[in-house]
């Protein structure tokens, strides 16, 4: 007999958390997925749901046959003792709506009626939030007043990347299970089952950087993306020639070039900061390796080329905080840039 969770990679912590707490009766009525995104929270909440409702098992084994009338309902969409909603597309926030019903029906429709109602096929009913976070105030409250009087055999369970996002009242009626980045070789297994990428090495190369993330694999994969990363590279690959305003201005023109808008900029221009600290890290593997064709190396010697790459990277750092705090983009490369060549050109604190 197959099991749906072939499907999904890594979290078997996770899961085996869940599979104690019903075999001891002690499932609470409310979890917090929380972790990055893209690492498969969303996927692990309805896998969750799914084995609920399986009747080829029992529920402390947590697994899904995928072949029972439960599970067919359940992939199907149209299994009635399942509430799932999240963020529509085009909207900032969860509509209340979807929490209490439209305004002419409030409180007679909506997950918190639905999850009230007595189970129709199952032992219990169960809701999925998707992106809890962009709750509103209104919505949360509402939440707040089934959380605090949970209907009996029901299970809600609410994904978000970060539990501080939610309200303090929120968080502390849940239990809060922490979801961790897949591994490299998980998420190069998950881009190639998927066909995202046409070779091994391709996989490898993007699960390198996509810092666990299966999104932020498939923003990588952008054509355009991966031309910035290439013309980025190509302008580092001289560090001690480095022209700091010339570098500064192609990269600001072409982060402006191949974004929508100021938020599609800054994300574009924290994956540049990326590239260049991945760029940095490849010299500090160089230089600790004894690569002799290294410019660094031939100029600074092992030890001295290494206390000035780290530094280099600390700034880094720094300008991606900038970015995050909303600082111009243009400005914040502009400076950097600066700062770095300046640096190559004095040399380590300790060369001097």
């Amino acid at each position: 007999m197959t099991s749906a969770w072939q499907a999904l990679k890594g979290h078997q912590e996770q899961r085996a958390l869940f599979a104690r707490s019903v075999e001891r009766g002690r499932l609470s009525h409310a979890y917090v997925l929380t972790g990055p995104e893209g690492i498969g929270k969303r996927k692990f909440a309805r896998l969750l749901a799914q084995s609920m409702f399986c009747r080829e098992h029992p529920a402390h084994e947590i697994e899904a046959c995928g072949e029972c009338r439960a599970c067919r309902g359940f992939v199907a969409g149209n299994w009635p003792d399942f509430i799932e909603i999240g963020l529509p597309a085009g909207k900032t926030e969860i509509p209340i709506a979807l929490i209490l019903g439209e305004s002419d029906r409030r409180g007679r429709e909506g997950l918190c009626f639905e999850l009230a109602m007595s189970p129709q096929a199952s032992e219990r009913r169960v809701a999925l939030i998707n992106d809890a976070h962009r709750m509103n105030q209104e919505g949360a409250n509402a939440l707040l007043k089934t959380l605090e009087e949970p209907p009996a055999n029901a299970l809600i369970l609410l994904v978000c990347d970060n539990p501080d996002s939610l309200l303090p009242t929120i968080r502390s009626r849940c239990q809060v299970i922490r979801f961790f980045p897949l591994t490299e070789v998980a998420v190069s297994e998950i881009l190639l089952f998927e066909q995202m990428v046409e070779t091994p090495e391709d996989a490898l190369q993007v699960a390198a950087m996509a810092e666990g993330s299966i999104t932020l694999a498939q923003q990588l994969l952008n054509p355009e993306l991966r031309a910035l990363r290439e013309m980025v590279s190509g302008q580092l690959e001289l560090l001690e020639q480095m022209k700091p305003l010339e570098i500064s201005k192609h990269v600001s023109d072409e982060l402006d070039r191949i974004s929508s808008g100021t938020e599609e900029a800054r994300r574009n221009a924290k994956w540049l900061l990326r590239f260049i600290a991945g760029f940095l890290n490849v010299r500090l593997k160089r230089l600790t390796s004894g690569d002799f064709s290294d410019p660094l190396l031939q100029r600074f010697g092992v030890r001295c080329g290494v206390d000035l790459l780290a530094p280099l990277l600390d700034r880094i750092i720094i300008a991606a905080h900038q970015i995050e705090g909303n600082s111009p983009v243009r400005l914040v490369l502009e400076a950097m840039f600066d700062d770095l060549a300046r640096q190559l050109r004095l040399g380590p604190l300790s060369a001097r």
